[in-house]
């Protein structure tokens, strides 16, 4: 026997003994070992009609768990299919979907049914590798090993009985047991109903050794706008102080670019479920396979809402992973009734109840929790009021403004009727004696003003001549928002050159072209690209979103100008509120008020500055500065007074 030999036989047989233990799962899993015959049986648990009839499924009735699957291992569960049928509208949510493996106490898995497939806001036909919706029915392809047993639940918090709820659990009885470098499956649900402006959502905090293999997210913010999505991604792993995994927007964690412009899609590892602009809602999805992302003693999953964490919205999520065992046990699930999509949103901008001033209420005005009503109620709270005369309230609001004011309010049997006075005159009704399957109740007031910081109203209850008891009203909050009458007309040229030397130096906001020295509106002059530019009559829509990208070409790296005349009974200073993409410079009768330079999307109100108007027509003119994307800008003067006019013309 050649003995140098010995080494390498030995090393060719531990070779082979490695390899065969780690084919136990890839024997059953890879695509690429399909030919070869498997060391395992495959079994499957569903929900048929155990007395041979065709009854295939099992009714829950309320407040059910039912055990849908029991097995033994050493295993693994390949393959979840469900559907079902349920009268409560907001099923995806109200039902919980749980698994435990190795007899544990705490579920590995943990997340209402809708999420776990995807999303919890609707059902919504799509396909991904691992989980989807087709055609009526849900499924989940991950991998679920366990060792020695798993359980899988489902509970029905629908409030009502669910009449048919059909299963397929199969799954593989390996001949081998695992390997110790087998983790274990977990899903986690969250969700914030009001993201912090002080931190980001976390998405998943998890200790011991594993990885991370992906997750999905359902959005929506409550000013129907998707800036959320400049929202970074930031991972943490096994205690860093600063994150390993830093992104670079929302979509583009999810492998998509501009705000997902192009729409809903759905690849293997990436896709987007839902796209709602009316809503503001965003469902989306990503795995990470190649790009799992091991750790060792922990992770935390956090991603922005907002550039700095700037947007209140409503952000949920289920993160997918592996770790072993024992894992961190999960935060307590919300309430079912938390758990519901939004049904209505309202500006960020309300005022709680504690902040408003309530005089004359015969009742003392108390907190009441509301959460069992859904998740809409600001602050998951309510406050009674209640008399035989009018109540007054005082909201704080800043002067120089019209708001639109909405009353928000909980009706209810027990509620009363009531009169909304402004300087006593009914302006709306609050119609606090009824129910409803949605018992939030709104009433809108519209171009109120306020004097000296505070809104006034008063409530003139109605009581009920049936009953004997003080008349009563529940206050949720009042929504305020500044009606923005935005200057109706300009009259515009450009594009000018923007020379950009780098992302923060670029030229042409502070380059004075021929509008700057002269105003001759049958003038042309030399523009970007050499192209001859002359000033052109534009009207401003009702949104008040004036675009430029599609008035002037190129709108990339240049600059345009936009002029108008403003009239004023008299010498008074007024606030001009502006947005724009990018920087702005304004001008009135010649004289520089204002200059910002800097990257920014368009949005109402970004800048406030003081207009000293003098008693005649006053020249404004804005020079509106592009980077590139986007080009556009917003401008509105308030007037409660009534004492400005506008026009291109100069005309009254």
């Amino acid at each position: 026997m050649n003995l140098k030999k010995i080494p390498v036989l030995l090393v060719l047989l531990g070779l082979s003994a490695m390899l065969s233990a780690q084919s136990v799962l890839d024997n059953i899993l890879s695509p690429s070992r399909l030919p070869y015959l498997k060391k395992s049986k495959m079994i499957q648990i569903s929900s048929y009609d155990r007395s041979g009839g065709n009854n295939d499924r099992i009714n829950l009735k309320i407040g059910e768990t039912a055990t849908i699957a029991e097995m033994e291992g050493p295993g693994v569960i390949t393959r979840i299919w469900i559907t079902i049928d349920s009268r409560d509208p907001y099923f995806l949510r109200r039902i919980v979907l749980r698994m435990f493996w190795d007899g544990e106490e705490n579920p590995s898995v943990e997340v209402p049914v809708g999420d776990f497939f995807g999303t919890g806001f609707r059902y919504k036909q799509y396909m991904s590798a691992f989980v989807g919706m087709t055609s009526g029915g849900y499924y989940c392809y991950f991998p679920m090993p366990f060792r020695k047993s798993a359980r899988i639940e489902v509970q029905n918090q629908t409030g009502q009985e669910i009449y048919a709820f059909y299963y397929h659990i199969d799954y593989q009885k390996l001949e081998q047991p695992l390997e110790d470098d087998v983790a274990y499956f977990h899903a986690q649900w969250r969700r914030d109903l009001r993201t912090s402006p002080k931190k980001n959502y976390t998405v998943l905090e998890a200790e011991g050794e594993g990885h991370f293999v992906g997750l999905n997210m359902s959005m929506q913010n409550y000013r129907r706008s998707l800036w959320y999505l400049e929202g970074d991604e930031m991972v943490y792993v096994d205690g860093e102080k600063f994150p390993s995994i830093y992104g670079t927007g929302t979509e583009d964690y999810f492998t998509s670019g501009w705000y997902f412009n192009t729409g809903e899609f759905a690849a293997p590892y990436h896709g987007l479920i839902i796209k709602n602009d009316s809503l503001a809602r965003i469902a989306a999805y990503r795995f990470q396979v190649g790009d799992a992302i091991p750790f060792k003693k922990s992770i935390k999953f956090t991603i922005e809402h907002g550039h700095a964490n700037e947007v209140a919205a409503d952000y949920s999520s289920t993160a997918y992973w592996y770790q072993k065992e024992p894992h961190k046990p999960f935060p307590p699930l919300l309430k079912p009734s938390l758990r519901i999509p939004l049904r209505f949103t309202f500006p960020e901008n309300v005022i709680k109840m504690n902040a408003v001033q309530v005089k004359g209420s015969e009742l003392k005005p108390s907190y009441r929790d509301a959460s069992d009503y859904g998740p809409e109620w600001y602050g998951l709270q309510e406050v009674i009021v209640g008399g035989r005369k009018p109540i007054s309230v005082k909201i704080p609001a800043a002067t120089g403004e019209f708001w639109d004011l909405t009353v928000l309010y909980t009706p209810g049997q027990d509620k009363a009727d009531a009169d909304i006075l402004v300087n006593g005159k009914k302006a709306a009704e609050l119609k606090g004696a009824r129910e409803g399957k949605f018992p939030l109740g709104k009433a809108t007031l519209e171009k109120l003003v306020s004097r000296d910081g505070f809104i006034r109203l008063d409530f003139d209850l109605k009581p009920d001549p049936m009953k004997d008891v003080i008349p009563q009203i529940a206050l949720v909050g009042f929504a305020l928002e500044p009606v923005r009458e935005y200057i109706p007309e300009w009259y515009v040229i450009g594009p000018f050159p923007n020379p950009r030397k780098s992302e923060t130096e670029r030229l042409g906001l502070d380059a004075v072209y021929p509008p700057e020295r002269e105003i001759d509106l049958q003038k042309q002059y030399v523009g970007a690209e050499g192209q001859k530019v002359g000033w052109k009559k534009y009207q401003t829509p009702e949104n008040g979103y004036f675009r430029l990208w599609d008035k002037v070409k190129p709108y990339e790296h240049v600059v345009t100008y936009a002029l108008t005349y403003v009239y004023s009974s008299r010498d008074q200073t007024l606030p001009l509120m502006l947005g724009s993409d990018d920087g702005v410079k304004v001008f009135l009768n010649n004289r520089q008020l204002h200059r910002f330079l800097g990257v920014r999307i368009a949005a109402p109100d970004q800048d406030r500055v003081p207009l000293p108007l003098k008693k005649g027509w006053n020249k404004l003119l804005l020079k509106i500065e592009n980077n590139f994307g986007g080009y556009a800008f917003y401008a509105r003067i308030p007037d409660t007074s009534n004492s400005l006019i506008f026009s291109t013309e100069k005309k009254k």
